[in-house]
């Protein structure tokens, strides 16, 4: 599933609210499901806040991924990088998410973040998977 929203922090809310739909559909319990609200608009607010310090209006893509055992959620924005990310923000998707990536997204580097999440009771991650960003970037 893809949402692609202008950088504009209310949208965001809208963001969070189909993540955690997907992730509801998935089967995910109900304090999986704040994480992944938490992280999600964190990550979106990120996209939101990079996009308007660099001037940029392309629109963020969040893309979600729901068909493996678990649910991979990626946000992308097209901004070149303006400042350093803020370690205690990626410290704080690290908390939430069971993995977290940050990658070059289309302006450079930083601009994908990717989240999992694994099923409830899995005490193992599951093997990572090389893929391209959203949206075939």
């Amino acid at each position: 599933m893809e949402l692609r929203f202008p950088p504009s922090a209310g949208h965001v809310r809208t963001a969070r609210l189909v993540a955690v739909a997907v992730a509801r559909r998935a089967g995910f319990d109900a304090a999986r499901l704040d994480e992944l609200r938490t992280a999600v608009g964190e990550a979106c607010a990120r996209a939101v806040n990079r996009c308007l310090e660099d001037g940029c209006a392309e629109d963020i893509l969040l893309g979600i991924e729901d068909a493996g055992p678990g649910l991979t959620v990626e946000v992308l924005d097209g901004a070149a990088p303006v400042t350093p990310d803020d370690p205690l923000a990626i410290a704080l998707l690290q908390g939430l998410a069971d993995a977290v990536e940050v990658l070059p997204g289309k302006g450079g580097p930083a601009g994908l973040i990717r989240l999992e999440w694994w099923q409830s009771g899995s005490t193992a991650s599951p093997p990572v998977q090389p893929r391209g960003p959203v949206g075939g970037s």
